[in-house]
């Protein structure tokens, strides 16, 4: 028992970790758009292009704000 206790602190260890190694974040996404939130200083350009790129677009920047520490950002998946 206390086996899986100490593995699952671990991990929850790392993936915070992770998360403040500056991770994009990507909270929604579609053929439409996507929403993206990371720590302040992370190409968020960079992620909504990547990932509208799956579906044969690109990101047009539609909205974003900062709260808590963390950059939010929403992107429109337009025809290239």
């Amino acid at each position: 028992m206390r086996l899986i206790f100490l593995m699952v602190s671990v991990a929850l260890i790392a993936i915070g970790l992770t998360a403040c190694a500056g991770e994009v974040k990507t909270l929604a996404q579609s053929s439409d758009g996507v929403m993206l939130q990371s720590l302040p200083g992370n190409n968020l350009d960079a992620r909504a292009d990547e990932l509208c790129g799956q579906y044969g677009k690109k990101a047009r920047f539609r909205s974003g704000h900062d709260q808590s520490g963390e950059r939010q950002a929403i992107y429109d998946c337009v025809p290239r």
